[in-house]
């Protein structure tokens, strides 16, 4: 039998392996990519809700604008809002007549301490009337019945803000506490403790107003030792109550009249929990 050429034993030396079974190279498939990770800001915290807002007569600094403002919409966010994203056009305002309509302004409250700027208030012009209709009595316009954020607001942390929508409370309600917080290292300098109560609109602490009863963590309840308005230049939305004891206040009662609004008129009383505030950072 004549012998196999020299050149051609590899190649069935590598068909014979094939055949007896030789280790086979398998191409394995690409992993499948999960969802992408989620953001601390996104995961770590609930998100900033739109607490209230609350339908009032303009301002003595409110009154002129770019156009005649006839009422501001007052927001209340549980988070202080990036001032860099608020513009008017992230606002649509629904009326009760059922049409809509943008603010003509939109800023944020006069709160200069930290974690204070979570109100913002919206500028409502007067509707245009034609020459023809100058001189003659009109219907009062429409008030609006709600707020939605259409545009790119962000929080201060970079939540965005789009979606959230909320009915707004009427002008005949008077202004109420929605909200109050342990603010330690804030305000109330000198005290043990600041309880920060956020209001429904800008509010004042009358000299003659009842002090609010304060729960402890150590079974006692009693007033306030004083209150700190005297933080900011303008009104705002908040006030702070102090207290000397150590003990963490737990539920604040505010009778009616615990402040008063722009106008003069005392707010309303609640019962509310406190909870923990922002780092003094926010």
């Amino acid at each position: 039998m004549p012998s196999l050429p020299r050149l051609a034993l590899p190649v069935l030396a590598s068909l014979l392996l094939a055949c007896v079974g030789g280790p086979r190279l398998e191409s394995t498939p690409p992993r499948s990519e999960g969802p992408p990770p989620t953001s601390a800001v996104a995961s770590a915290a609930p998100p900033t809700l739109l607490l209230t807002a609350h339908l009032q007569p303009p301002g003595p600094g409110d009154r002129d604008y770019v156009l005649p403002v006839r009422a501001v919409v007052h927001l209340l966010f549980s988070r202080p809002i990036d001032p860099m994203s608020l513009t008017p056009q992230d606002f649509v305002l629904a009326l009760a007549s059922g049409s809509r309509v943008m603010p003509v302004g939109a800023f944020l409250s006069a709160g200069a301490e930290p974690g204070e700027s979570r109100s913002v208030a919206l500028l409502v012009a007067e509707p245009p009337r034609a020459a023809a209709e100058a001189g003659k009595p009109v219907s009062p316009p429409a008030e609006p019945i709600s707020v939605t954020i259409t545009g790119l607001l962000h929080d201060a942390e970079g939540r965005v803000l789009e979606g959230l929508s909320i009915d707004v409370v009427p002008r005949e309600r008077p202004v109420f506490p929605v909200r109050a917080e342990t603010a330690a290292g804030l305000g109330c300098r000198g005290y043990a403790q600041a309880v920060r109560v956020f209001w429904s609109a800008p509010v004042h602490r009358p000299e003659a107003a009842p002090m609010p009863q304060i729960g402890r963590t150590d079974g006692k309840q009693g007033p306030a030792d004083a209150a700190d308005d005297d933080d900011d230049t303008a009104d705002d939305a908040v006030l702070d109550f102090c207290l000397r004891s150590p003990a963490t206040g737990l539920r604040i009662e505010l009778p009616a009249g615990a402040a008063a609004d722009l106008r003069g008129a005392p707010t309303a009383g609640a019962s509310l929990p406190i909870t923990s505030g922002p780092s003094p950072s926010a």
